[in-house]
């Protein structure tokens, strides 16, 4: 059997082994407990797709990895990241280094997250950054004004091709400071894992 448009399947194709074929789960649940930088339950699988809930306090240097997207299946590939743990510092998201797909997109930075309790109250308190070309990498770190992704940052990621994965989200800042920078260069750049 085969993969059938959804026009094709209502009009002329109804063999119910072609729907099954043609059928894309919506996706599932997972949850990321491990704070350990190096662990493997950090790199998610194609079976991944859905949300995946970060729960874990991520040690510095952690690397959530994401599946190839030249894999077979993965266009249309959808994940959405989940924060409600704490991390400790610096950590990325990033697409393997010898795939082709890079990221493109648009990411709400905004302070004022886990702790900070500080009132969105000048315009500078939140920044739309356009990931670049050739961005591989998503680095976050809830502590420092340039980066974001403390508590209640949620991304959804798209793979819209083998080449292109699509970013779209809100990640928050834990910094009490009207200065909110979120710079393109800062939170998003040209190396993965």
């Amino acid at each position: 059997m085969a993969k059938q448009s959804l026009s094709a399947l209502k009009a002329t194709n109804k063999d119910f082994n072609n729907v099954l074929d043609s059928f894309r789960p919506v996706g599932g649940f997972r949850e990321i407990t491990v704070v350990t930088a190096a662990d493997a339950s950090h790199t998610l699988t194609e079976a991944d797709s859905g949300v995946v809930l970060i729960s874990a306090a991520l040690a510095s240097g952690a690397v959530i990895k994401l599946p190839d997207a030249g894999g077979a299946n993965m266009v249309g590939w959808h994940t959405k990241l989940v924060f409600t743990g704490v991390g400790a510092a610096a950590y990325q998201i990033q697409l393997p280094n010898a795939g082709a797909a890079t990221f493109a997109g648009v990411v709400t930075f905004e302070r004022g997250a886990a702790g900070a309790g500080v009132a969105d109250a000048v315009a500078v308190n939140r920044v739309e950054c356009v990931i670049g070309a050739d961005e591989k990498s998503i680095d976050l770190d809830e502590n420092d004004v340039t980066f974001g992704g403390s508590v209640g940052t949620v991304l959804d990621i798209f793979y819209a091709s083998s080449t292109k994965v699509v970013v779209t989200g809100r990640a928050t800042v834990n910094v009490a400071s009207t200065a909110v920078d979120a710079l393109t260069a800062t939170s998003f750049t040209g190396t993965g894992y």
